[in-house]
């Protein structure tokens, strides 16, 4: 997903998006994630007029991150590793350079990247009553860099209108004062075009390409766990991180091996991200909170108690009783 917070504050985010995208069904060991042939990303041709992004192109999908190609999407499998200079390890050991997207995406604010990095302010947006974008979300920043953040939750109940929206929970890691990667453990509704929740792990945007783990299924009322975790010893900087979504009632886990690619040190501990949501009857059941959020800088030392703090909902349109409340190990996002 890749808000990429625009650095500096969390902003609203522009529309929803889709597009087909292949995936490789995992085994059906415990700790490998198992899916459905030819998952697909939903697609912002899929989308109603009412709520298309302007500018942006039909076949685009939605991603935890603003809208991308599918050509600019990747899947790093179980065992696979994702390097510092782009190549994908196989957990054969062969050494796979990720296709180069080469094509612009755009945030949820509307900005478009181009692959070079350059952005560009569209002057158009989402028309209203769409709501796209980071609703809530408890962050705080850290003088330290970070090494490990873990939170649970429990999946709600499904949106009693089930449309075109897609929903995104999640707790995360970025940097700061130059954003370069976001790591996810991502909770998702409607996610691959499925009106159904899904579990995976993502790590955006390395050249302009997002990753993400194959992809889990989830129900209502299951626990899940997101932990993403520097594999290094105290006090190094890791090149070698894991992005771990676990669903602890059926036992299955989605997992990214990756780069952090800098010293992380922007810390979410619950965020909700929404798409293409006009009624409140959209939201999932709620309220939902992160629980038991533990943070440890890179020494290992737990962070006694973080300074949460949080989003202004107050332009939000449509209004759903949105609040955030938060304690030094938990993160209440009500709607």
């Amino acid at each position: 997903m890749k808000r990429f917070a625009s650095i500096g504050k969390v902003v609203v985010r522009a529309g929803m998006i889709a597009a087909l995208f292949s995936l490789a069904a995992g085994a059906a060991a415990a700790d490998t994630p198992t899916l459905a042939p030819l998952a697909q990303l939903t697609r912002v041709g899929t989308m109603p007029d009412s709520a298309k992004p302007a500018g942006i192109p039909d076949d685009y999908v939605v991603t935890p991150n603003g809208y991308f190609s599918p050509d600019c999407v990747a899947t790093v499998h179980a065992g696979d590793e994702l390097q510092t200079n782009g190549m994908i390890r196989r957990a054969s050991g062969t050494m796979e350079k990720a296709a180069t997207c080469g094509k612009a995406n755009y945030t949820l604010q509307g900005e478009r990247i181009e692959a070079d990095g350059r952005r560009t302010l569209r002057s158009t947006a989402t028309p209203p009553p769409e709501q796209s974008g980071w609703v809530q979300s408890a962050n705080y920043t850290s003088s330290k860099p970070i090494g490990r953040i873990v939170a649970t939750w429990t999946v709600p109940s499904a949106p009693t209108t089930k449309d075109d929206q897609v929903i995104y929970f999640f707790p995360g890691l970025e940097q700061l004062p130059t954003v370069k990667s976001i790591l996810q453990p991502v909770l998702g509704w409607n996610g691959y075009n499925d009106k159904a929740w899904t579990l995976a792990s993502w790590n955006c945007c390395v050249d302009g390409t997002t990753f993400h783990s194959d992809p889990i299924p989830a129900s209502a009322g299951d626990t899940v766990v997101g932990d993403t975790y520097s594999t290094c010893a105290a006090g190094q900087a890791c090149a070698t991180w894991k992005i771990d979504s676990r669903n602890t009632t059926t036992g299955k886990t989605s997992s990214l091996t990756t780069n952090p690619y800098a010293d992380l040190t922007w810390v979410f501990g619950g965020v909700l991200e929404v798409y293409n949501v006009s009624t409140c009857g959209e939201y999932p059941g709620g309220p939902i909170t992160f629980r038991n959020i533990q943070v440890y800088d890179r020494n290992n030392t737990r962070v006694a108690s973080p300074p949460w703090q949080g989003s202004n909902t107050s332009g939000i349109n449509p209004q759903c009783n949105y609040g955030l409340s938060t304690t030094a190990t938990s993160a209440t996002i009500s709607y």
